[in-house]
């Protein structure tokens, strides 16, 4: 699959976080928001973005979730390693598999019960990566899809949104975003179906009952 990375080095070396890493998939999406950071041992890792959930473990410790992240091992020992050979290297872009052109996209979404955004779901590039929380939201001018974002509050109070993952073009935005709409609609059109299914299938039952004595 081809990406490219790019690496923004920071300039205090006191900070756990090294550096700020943007992915650009097939010269079509672009994934923000990764870290590089030093461990207490001294090691450097790869940070994906992430959010932290209402969730706790075991130790009471708050639960944090990725918004997209690499789905195999495989590319996942890839990728990180690309992305820290580039720190290393001093490296401001990398391009990996440039002669690979072909971005293959699979979206699973489901109906969701919250009356604030319609479906929720996620899509796949190729086998290879995720990216999750995308929701679709209806509005006053139809439904629209929202990818996941990450918020930020300065220091007026003033809170800021920032997309953690988006189409750079529109000819892909228009390609992705209207098949993340017509798979929300299958799913919706598939559980209204399904409801209607069963309210007929009570209501046969209730009428054949109808006639028996009352006991």
């Amino acid at each position: 699959m081809k990406y490219s990375i790019k690496i923004n080095k920071l300039s205090n070396e006191d900070w756990n976080t090294k550096a700020f890493v943007s992915l650009v998939f097939g010269d079509k999406l672009k994934v923000n928001d990764i870290t590089i950071r030093q461990a207490q041992n001294g090691a450097l890792f790869v940070a994906m973005p992430g959010y932290k959930t209402s969730k706790t473990d075991d130790q009471g410790n708050p639960v944090y979730k990725n918004f997209c992240y690499p789905i195999s091992a495989e590319f996942r020992k890839e990728l990180f390693d690309n992305i820290i050979q580039a720190f290393k290297d001093n490296k401001k872009e990398v391009s990996v598999h440039p002669e690979e052109d072909k971005m293959d996209i699979g979206i699973t979404m489901q109906q969701s019960s919250n009356n604030s955004f319609k479906c929720i779901g996620r899509f796949y590039i190729g086998k290879d990566f995720v990216v999750d929380g995308v929701k679709i939201i209806d509005s006053d001018k139809g439904p629209f899809v929202a990818m996941p974002t990450k918020s930020k509050t300065d220091g007026a109070g003033k809170t800021e949104y920032n997309q953690i993952c988006y189409p750079i073009t529109k000819e892909f935005r228009e390609e992705l975003y209207g098949a993340i709409l017509d798979k929300g609609n299958e799913v919706v059109q598939k559980n209204e179906k399904h409801n209607a299914d069963m309210v007929a299938e009570l209501d046969e039952g209730y009428i054949e009952r109808e006639g028996l004595p009352f006991r």
